[in-house]
């Protein structure tokens, strides 16, 4: 096995763990929690992911990305991170008093307060966690992210049944941070590249200074919606955005997460061994649309069941939000490739020309749609998406030298895998009179002829996706044979 599909298989892993965890964990504790509740903790971590984006002007990508990296440059990241995240706990617990003020929410305080203790305890495995990437020692990485993931999913039901209301989501990140830190101090335990050395640092920051401002932009166009809402109506309408950004985001999560962690340092031994970089992009995009527009596609149509199954009965108000949302984010195929591309190429200052063009174009649009309520938001999306996906598109090409057919000509079979795997579920939706709101037995057939017709629409379009699935499959064979064959 080659060290690239080795890495992708653990970190697929470690993603698909980090998943099913949090998604146990949000299906618990939405029943548990109300949606003003959750909503108070997802104002606190739009505010906190704002101010931590600063942090990203001392980038630990510097660390993937850096051609020879010397002991000087890794104590020189630390220290540079280290001022920065000292920063930001400090500003975070001296506004503390006054956001809560602010948003006339008291709860706030205590949230921000001690989020800004976790993140000094996160700073650790940030930096190990880096170098164990480049190297790609992704086995360590998995353990060090899923023993993270357990330890904040426990502490979140744990906290939230005793009644630590949202403050459970502040306790959890401290709990899950102190328990990456002590695994990556396990795996490396250099404690050298903890003293503290500025030799480095004008190399650090000057990559650091366009990835930070892309990275300020993007937390502020993220945030922006839940700040809008929480402020003009209520947490209550802030934690339906959320759970219904956090439901659209799953395909995305499930396909392509794993991915993400190896692609960069992937896509940068491409670079320095002078091999171009289209044909794996192009081929990356065609895999990745045959599952993920399929998989937006049936969540649009069977939102009812699936909010039901996942969130509970409670979280009804968050369907039309799903139906509108996912239709948007069919267009958002190439988002999770076109930052390692640019960054392995050392195209940081285009990724920085294109935060500077699309969030505050897409912030405006949704601050002018909140002012017409929560669907308003949800529907801006449909406007926002597909222009930042022009855009990105436009300055990826320039890069790679593509043109707009070398685009389309990966994305026809997906298409007609799509409509293959939507036929299913539009049958059964119109036995039942053209209703959308499924029970749940009916979404779960409806689920089962979605993959029939899937593969189906593989098979028919000689999908190259196709072949993987046989491929994995007869690696599966192989190795159930040899487990059996063992004495």
């Amino acid at each position: 096995m080659s060290a690239i599909k080795r890495a992708l298989l653990l970190s697929t892993g470690d993603r698909y763990f980090a998943l099913v965890t949090n998604f146990a964990t949000v299906s618990i504790v939405s029943r548990i929690l109300s949606p003003g509740e959750i909503g108070v903790s997802v104002i606190g971590a739009a505010i906190v992911g704002i101010v931590l984006s600063i942090k990203e002007f001392a980038s630990s990508n510097f660390l993937i990305q850096r051609g020879e990296l010397s002991r000087n440059d890794i104590r020189s990241t630390f220290t540079v991170m280290l001022i920065l995240t000292l920063a930001i706990a400090a500003a975070l617990l001296l506004a503390a008093p006054w956001l809560a003020s602010a948003y006339e929410e008291p709860q706030l305080a205590p949230y921000l307060r001690l989020v800004s203790v976790a993140l000094l305890v996160e700073l650790i495995s940030t930096q190990i966690l880096a170098l164990l990437r480049r190297d790609m020692v992704f086995g360590k990485v998995a353990i060090t992210n899923m023993a993270g993931a357990a330890a904040g999913s426990i502490s979140t039901i744990v906290l939230a049944l005793l009644g630590f209301s949202y403050m459970s989501f502040a306790w959890a990140w401290l709990a899950s941070a102190t328990a990456m830190a002590l695994f990556a101090i396990v795996f490396r335990p250099h404690f050298w590249m903890f003293k503290p050395s500025l030799r480095h640092w004008r190399e650090m920051v000057a990559f650091g200074g366009y990835h930070g401002a892309t990275v300020v932009l993007l937390r502020a166009y993220e945030a922006l919606p839940y700040l809008l809402l929480g402020r003009m109506f209520s947490p209550d309408a802030t934690g339906l955005l959320s759970r219904a950004n956090m439901i659209c985001q799953l395909p995305d999560k499930l396909i392509i997460g794993g991915a993400v962690p190896v692609v960069l340092p992937a896509f940068a031994t491409e670079v320095r061994q002078g091999r171009d970089l289209k044909h794996p992009y192009l081929k990356a995009i065609e895999l990745v649309t045959a599952l993920q527009w399929p998989a937006l596609v049936c969540l649009a149509l069977l939102a009812h069941p699936v909010i039901h199954i996942l969130l509970g009965p409670q979280w009804k108000d968050v369907v039309p939000l799903v139906q509108v949302m996912a239709i948007a984010s069919l267009f958002a195929f190439s988002f999770e490739l076109n930052y390692p591309v640019l960054v392995s190429m050392g195209a940081i200052s285009d990724i920085f020309r294109r935060a500077l063009i699309i969030f505050p174009v897409s912030a405006a649009m949704i601050g002018a749609a909140s002012f017409f309520g929560l669907q308003a938001v949800a529907s801006s999306f449909l406007l926002v998406i597909p222009f930042q996906a022009f855009v990105s598109m436009l300055i990826v090409r320039r890069r790679i030298a593509m043109q707009w057919a070398d685009i389309a000509a990966p994305l026809w079979r997906s298409s007609v895998v799509t409509a293959t795997t939507a036929l299913g579920p539009l049958a059964v939706i119109m036995a039942t009179g053209f209703r959308l709101d499924l029970p749940i037995w009916q979404g779960i057939f409806a689920g089962c002829l979605a993959g029939a017709g899937w593969v189906m629409g593989l098979k028919l379009t000689r999908h190259p996706l196709f072949d993987e699935l046989l491929k994995t499959l007869s690696l599966r064979r192989f190795a159930v044979q040899q487990l059996r064959e063992m004495p």
